[in-house]
């Protein structure tokens, strides 16, 4: 059965099964309370629009609906009986109606699947969202219960959901589920996790930024089982409020604290951000082809195990030791744990860039070029001109962007055409503008380390006096000649800590004027900088599998207790989600509608029943907290004006009902179909 959730195809069918079985418990809800309240209930459906098949009991299955046939049965026969409906009021022929078709043994309720499966209701007598004055004198309708019996029907629908929810997450934990461990992976350069100083280590290079490896033990003093708390806490954190992140690092004999403020991700559609990625095992996932690695026959039933024929035990360990190298060559080895065979390949690791605030500090305040590696076609920048191996001179008011820049300046573009200027065999060539595409240019980007060409200079480093021509060429230090960025970062580190100074000689600009020596005093702040400049595995097309941990429980009460903890835990988050799209933390493009929630709950069930139950329980979760929120139409909405009811002893007018009802349909629809379009456009930009 799990290798059926394996097919795309079978992987959607069952999400949206799952997404209209989750509609219909709700809808059930409401409808098994309101014939315990003694309401009569004309039609249970599942979706929204004309009905695509029907059921009702005296008449049975229907293509379409059967409400038409259901009142011509019974009219007709009470013209046989001489009764004419003729003059009648509408509530009237409705009630004569009602009571032959119930006489001719026609169920009062029609069971209908519409065409939209978006939603559903249930329709009672007596009630009309957007017709308060649809009610009726009959006892058995919804007007003429109290508003006790309507509140338990309006809340229905919720508690069933929330049941359900938890039941799906106590079935999942039984089964087990994966998370993402909640150790540091990789951390992403120019983010606020690779600039922090821990608490009480202020100023000490040595404890910047986090490192891979560190394992997070606690979010905000409360323990973190996996890194998605970590995610959570930071996208829903208040903005400008640090998250606190308790680590622990080998060789520190205590934890560590990082009050770590998170910023906004242009390339996260504007979610706050650290720069955080989950860590990896070592056990070789994806082998591309035509890399280095694959040529070497390593394959993906194969495990990292030693660096320069010492082991590593994980992918933290694995960094460490190419930090230990220097920057030098070092030869990997892979093993395959069946046959063990061993494949040693000589690796080359690349520079790792860490800030602090505005400054890049490792390198005295140097930062790379940025270059194109690939342009995607029909895209912008395809119809542009640029090609690959370009290096980027300007992007709108960016000369020489990095990375960050580019992806931040194309997001925030709009419709205004963006000046694009690119650096190429030698000389800088204008392309003119170019129009983004949902905030994009259609390249893929990486730091220029070919060469020791300078991309931009800090601010307020100790380079950033020297008023450096960006796009200049460094060429040697002290004589020696450099030839790329990482020859550059390894004499400077190499630099003696008592050096008065070090000499840079520099090409000022772009063209063929002569080349600049340039003095430059290093302080003690600068050489202990130097000294922590760090190195990364190399860009290579080889995945590891992520680190992750199982929650799986050992008895139905630990997985009921796993599963109580989740839902408090997502109700919370719910709430908190809402609260951040007022204070302008989280925007709506962030929200997912029905497209995106079938495309994200299909790639989560390929994962195997427990991640489909999971996600189910989430989604659960979350339609009871959105339909009990106190907004026109849903039953939250109904829930305020039942309160009034109550408090004033008398309905809301219905003009003001009416008025309410109209704003809260085209307010509901307008997000509707916002929210449609920006999953659409995920799916088909990517």
């Amino acid at each position: 059965m799990t290798a059926l959730l394996q097919n795309q195809t079978f992987a959607i069918a069952a999400f949206i099964f799952g997404f209209g079985f989750l509609v219909f418990v709700h809808e059930m809800g409401h409808f098994l309370v309101a014939k315990w309240a003694g309401i009569r209930a004309t039609q249970f459906a599942v979706g929204f629009g004309n009905a695509l098949v029907s059921y009702r009991s005296g008449l049975g299955l229907r293509f379409g609906g059967t409400e038409k046939e259901y009142w011509e049965k019974a009219a007709t026969a009470l013209a046989d009986e001489g009764v004419s409906l003729e003059g009648l009021s509408d509530h009237v022929k409705n009630q004569k109606v009602m009571e032959k078709a119930d006489a001719m043994g026609m169920g009062e309720t029609e069971y209908r699947l519409n065409f939209l499966p978006l939603g559903g209701y249930v329709k009672m007598l007596g009630q009309e969202d957007l017709d308060p004055n649809a009610q009726s004198d009959d006892p058995r309708s919804y007007n003429r219960k109290s508003v006790g019996a309507r509140m338990a029907v309006i809340s229905a629908g919720v508690v069933m959901n929330l049941i359900f929810g938890l039941l799906f997450f106590i079935f999942a934990f039984q089964m087990g589920v994966r998370f993402p461990a909640s150790v540091v992976g990789d951390i992403m350069p120019l983010k606020p996790a690779a600039q922090t100083y821990a608490t009480g280590h202020e100023g000490e290079p040595a404890y910047r930024g986090l490192r891979p490896g560190d394992k997070i033990t606690h979010v905000n003093g409360k323990p973190a089982q996996d890194i998605t708390k970590v995610k959570i806490a930071t996208a829903l954190g208040k903005s400008g409020t640090p998250v606190k992140l308790t680590i622990e690092r080998v060789g520190e004999p205590s934890p560590l604290v990082y009050a770590i403020t998170a910023k906004a991700d242009s390339r996260q559609e504007g979610m706050l951000s650290t720069g955080i990625f989950p860590a990896s095992t070592l056990d070789v996932d994806t082998v591309f082809k035509n890399t280095l690695y694959a040529e070497a026959g390593v394959t993906s039933k194969m495990k990292l195990v030693a660096v320069n024929d010492l082991p590593v035990a994980d992918y933290g360990a694995y960094v460490a030791a190419l930090n230990a190298a220097g920057g030098a060559s070092v030869v990997a080895t892979f093993r395959d744990a069946e046959s063990n065979q061993k494949i040693n390949i000589e690796i080359t690791p690349i520079p790792a860039f860490h800030t602090a605030g505005d400054d890049q500090v490792d390198l005295l305040g140097l930062m790379p070029a940025t270059e194109i590696t690939e342009v995607s076609d029909d895209s912008p920048a395809a119809a542009l001109g640029i090609q690959e191996g370009d290096l980027l001179a300007r992007v709108g008011n960016t000369a020489w962007p990095a990375i960050e820049d580019v992806f931040a300046a194309a997001a925030s573009a709009g419709r205004t055409p963006l000046a694009v200027q690119v650096f190429r065999d030698g000389i800088t060539i204008d392309l003119g503008e170019a129009q983004t595409e949902n905030g994009r240019l259609g390249i893929e980007l990486v730091r220029h380390l070919s060469t020791a060409r300078i991309g931009r200079v800090a601010k307020r480093s100790p380079l950033d006096a020297a008023n450096l021509p960006l796009g200049s060429l460094i060429t040697s230090v002290n004589g020696t000649p450099i030839a790329n960025w990482s020859e550059l970062q390894q004499i400077l580190t190499a630099t003696p800590v008592n050096a008065d100074a070090a000499i840079l000689q520099i090409a000022v600009n772009l063209a063929d004027n002569p080349t600049e020596t340039l003095a430059l005093p290093l302080g003690d702040t600068a050489r202990s900088a130097l000294a922590h400049a760090g190195w990364n595995p190399p860009q290579q097309k080889i995945g590891f599998a992520p680190l992750q941990i199982e929650l799986k429980a050992s008895n139905p009460l630990e997985a009921t207790q796993l599963g109580l903890e989740k839902s408090r835990q997502f109700i919370q988050q719910t709430y908190i989600t809402l609260l951040r799209l007022f204070q302008g933390s989280v925007g709506v493009k962030n929200l997912r509608g029905p497209v995106g929630i079938v495309d994200q709950g299909a790639k989560i069930a390929r994962g195997g029943w427990s991640y489909y139950l999971f996600f189910l329980a989430l989604i659960s979760i979350n339609l009871a907290v959105i339909n009990f929120l106190p907004l026109p139409i849903v039953d939250g909405g109904h829930m305020v004006f039942l309160l009034y009811e109550k408090i004033a002893g008398r309905p809301a007018s219905p003009a003001i009902q009416t008025a309410v009802a109209l704003v809260g349909v085209v307010g509901l629809l307008s997000l509707f179909v916002y929210i449609t379009f920006n999953d659409i456009t995920r799916l088909i930009t990517g």
